[in-house]
């Protein structure tokens, strides 16, 4: 089995920005935690595993971190 790359963010968006990834590769070269969070994501909420399910989780992920940081937790 292929050992998966994971990225800094900033390598990531970089990516995005010139096409050569999209959100599930963005999800999935993120971190580990994210790949098996996101796979819970979408079985909770009946979501098929794609770019836009990775779209929703990236969001979703963006929210919990501002709350966070609301709270003075991150």
């Amino acid at each position: 089995m292929a050992q998966s790359r994971y990225y800094p963010e900033e390598v990531l968006i970089e990516k995005m920005e010139r096409g050569e990834y999209g959100w599930l590769d963005y999800v999935n070269h993120f971190s580990p935690e994210w790949q098996d969070e996101y796979t819970r994501y979408c079985k909770e909420n009946n979501l098929m595993i794609g770019n836009d399910s990775a779209a929703e989780f990236v969001h979703y992920k963006d929210g919990q971190l501002e709350a966070a940081m609301e709270a003075g937790d991150a």
